[in-house]
């Protein structure tokens, strides 16, 4: 097998359009289904709960407003993964809600946990889920209904807002 080593070396000079029109440079990307929007929102969700759980206990002060940057911090996880629009902001928004539940009933755990002089993991395991859901429920205040309030509006404003790139 002879190679020939004569147009090896040569530079292409042919700068001109593909003739083949049906073949896009463009990403081709379907819509996420509700199946992709619901797991992305419950995994994110869960994490932001942790997440904002261990804020709060690391940073106190007004613990309950540590929802509105983990809101946005959603928001740009949503559009990074490729939800653009009503996708990216049902995403935000569903798991924003899961945020809040997930973070509210590890608070009612702490209190637990707390009052009881056991560590986190054995109050969950002790006191169960209608028990800790109740002290979560009994432990809201109207500070974390309007944090909640202000982190959806932001998420939501984050997760829908258009960018050159993005159009």
């Amino acid at each position: 097998v002879a190679i020939r080593w004569d147009n090896a070396a040569k530079p292409r000079n042919d700068h001109a359009m593909p003739t083949n029109t049906s073949t896009s440079t463009a990403p081709n990307r379907a819509a996420p289904g509700a199946t992709a929007i619901l797991v992305s929102a419950l995994l994110g969700g869960m994490a932001a709960g942790v997440a904002w759980c261990f804020l709060a206990l690391w940073l106190p002060w007004f613990a309950q407003f540590w929802i509105v940057p983990i809101a946005i911090a959603l928001a740009m996880s949503a559009r990074w993964q490729g939800y653009r629009n009503c996708s990216a902001i049902a995403c935000t928004v569903f798991a924003t809600c899961i945020a809040f539940v997930y973070a509210q009933y590890l608070f009612g755990a702490v209190r637990i946990a707390d009052s009881m002089g056991l560590p986190l993991r054995e109050a969950l395991f002790k006191a169960g889920f209608g028990l800790t859901a109740d002290v979560a429920w009994a432990n809201l205040r109207m500070a974390d209904w309007i944090a909640l309030a202000i982190a959806l509006l932001a998420g939501a404003g984050a997760a829908g807002a258009h960018r050159r790139a993005d159009s």
